[in-house]
């Protein structure tokens, strides 16, 4: 059995390196160009697998060759993708991500492709392989019928529920009862709870009402400002996060959640979360995504 399962989105992004972003209608002449595996769901899983902890990843691609690739990454990361299926006559996810050259900021459009077939009956498959110990995390670029089908399944087998809710969109309330943990940046959060961030005391008012809505704790990533995270069983705190150059921030919040569940298996909340912002800040000091997550004897 898997220590963390991951349910999630597989992407093949196309990275562009931009001085700055196009206006609409202009034309930019860009610097280097790459393909490289990512996907949030994707993403996660591997810098769970990274992290040092046994991994199964359920999403699905296309029957093309950026499917067939993925799943062979995925399988060098030691991650089980027994359970990944190609869907017939769909193109696999794809992303076209430009990355600022001077702030390693990005602008990301999705084509889901595959990923929107994602359903019930795989969760189901899956089912077997949750049990009491298991970390369930999983994110809102698949259906979110599947998403909140997964969190049912997760809860009747008593497992530990962690949702990024990323991209935002809107979640019932009846999805937010079956979270234990949920990772919002501060766009979804001001998405969640109609609260924006504009100083600790708008955080801690957020935080506090989300805290409201799931079963164990919030954590809100703040870029390089750290965290926030309160619990029912701890009061809120900010921790701050080391500050770096950041060359390309793509797919940093993915690291620290992939870390933070794997972290969770031998670790105290608070404990985790270090591990997530290690993770998280020494990746955007390095190009892609997959490409900059780092392994656990980085971190250590």
């Amino acid at each position: 059995m898997s220590n963390v399962i991951v349910v999630g989105s597989s992407n093949t992004d196309l990275v562009f390196e931009t001085p700055k972003f196009p206006a609409e209608g202009e034309t930019v002449i860009g610097g280097d160009f790459e393909v490289i595996s990512g996907g949030k769901g994707a993403n996660q899983a591997v810098a769970a697998a990274r992290a040092g902890t046994d991994v199964l990843f359920l999403t699905k691609v296309g029957d093309d060759e950026f499917g067939s690739n993925a799943i062979a990454v995925y399988n060098k990361e030691g991650i089980n993708t027994s359970f990944i299926e190609k869907q017939k006559g769909v193109a696999s996810g794809t992303a076209m991500i430009m990355v600022n050259q001077n702030s390693g900021e990005n602008a990301i459009i999705v084509a889901p492709g595959a990923n929107n077939h994602l359903n019930e009956q795989n969760i189901d498959e899956i089912t077997d392989q949750i049990t009491a110990t298991t970390t369930v995390l999983c994110q809102l670029e698949v259906p979110l019928n599947a998403v909140d089908y997964l969190l049912t399944q997760a809860k009747r087998k008593k497992a530990l529920t962690i949702l990024n809710p990323a991209p935002y969109q809107e979640i019932s309330l009846e999805l937010l009862k079956k979270v234990d943990i949920i990772t919002p940046n501060e766009t979804e959060t001001l998405g969640l709870t109609g609260i924006e961030l504009v100083d600790k005391q708008s955080i801690e008012r957020a935080a506090f009402s989300l805290l409201q809505m799931v079963n164990k704790a919030v954590i809100i990533t703040l870029g390089d400002k750290g965290v926030y995270f309160i619990s029912h069983e701890q009061k809120g705190k900010f921790m701050p996060t080391s500050k770096v150059k950041a060359v390309d921030t793509t797919a940093a919040g993915d690291v620290f959640n992939g870390y933070f569940a794997a972290a969770l298996q031998d670790n105290e909340l608070e404990t985790a979360i270090e591990l997530g912002m290690k993770s998280a800040t020494l990746s955007v000091t390095r190009k892609g995504a997959q490409p900059s997550i780092p392994f656990r004897n980085e971190i250590d």
